[in-house]
This record gives structure tokens, sequence and C-alpha cells, in this order.
């Protein structure tokens, strides 16, 4: 995957919110304060020579949806953090955020539960 920019992750979050659509529908989902049509226009192009979106064409109006899952996105945003910061290490990662106070004691528990259910499955 290649990297990009906030203004194009904003973009392809409001594409994920709409499935597809036009510049004006993808417009009218991202939040206050707007970009203009043309700058919107732009970044949609620009995600599309990164191959994270594709278009339709129906007449001379062209539907954008995204190509990648934000799922997808999100997994390599996580996997690119714990490298670059981390030393690819996930033990780091999650360490670094329980011993930063960063977990409520609530999300904490769901931690462990989660991890306590992975290690079930995997034995």
């Amino acid at each position: 995957m290649k990297e990009i920019t906030k203004a194009q992750e904003e973009i392809l979050k409001a594409l994920w919110k709409i499935n597809e659509g036009a510049v004006s529908d993808v417009l009218d989902a991202l939040k206050e304060p707007k970009p203009a049509y043309n700058t919107v226009s732009t970044v949609i192009k620009v995600l599309e020579k990164k191959d994270y979106v594709s278009h339709k064409t129906f007449g001379k109006t062209n539907v954008y949806f995204p190509l990648v899952a934000e799922s997808e996105y999100a997994k390599y945003l996580l996997k690119d953090t714990a490298k670059g910061f981390f030393n690819n290490s996930l033990n780091q990662m999650v360490s670094f955020f329980v011993k930063n106070k960063d977990l409520s004691i609530n999300e904490l528990e769901e931690l462990k539960n989660l991890i306590e259910q992975e290690i079930k499955k995997t034995k």
C-alpha cells in the first residue's frame, strides 16, 4: 500500500461511509469546513493513481468507490506504526498504551478477554 496524506485519508473515509458516489456525494459526506469541489475531485484522482479508489462512468458522471477496505487500511496503518515506532513489535506497542494509562479498566478487561479467546483458539 502506498502512503497517503491526511486529506486523502479524509476523502477515503467519506467514500467508505457512502460506499460509492460522485464527487458531490463525497463532498456531502465530509465534515465542515468542506474543501472546494475541485479539491475533492483532484484528491480522488490522486487516490485512483495510488490504487485506493476506482470509478464507473455513467454518461458524463464518474461514480467513485473504494478499492481498499477500511479494515485493510487500518491493518496497514497499525503494522506501519508498529514497524516505525515500536521495532515491529506488537507487544511493545500494546505495552506503550497500557503503561501510559491510555486504556480504561474496561478496555483492559476487553483486551484481556480477547487475548484469552485467541489463546484458546490456537491451542
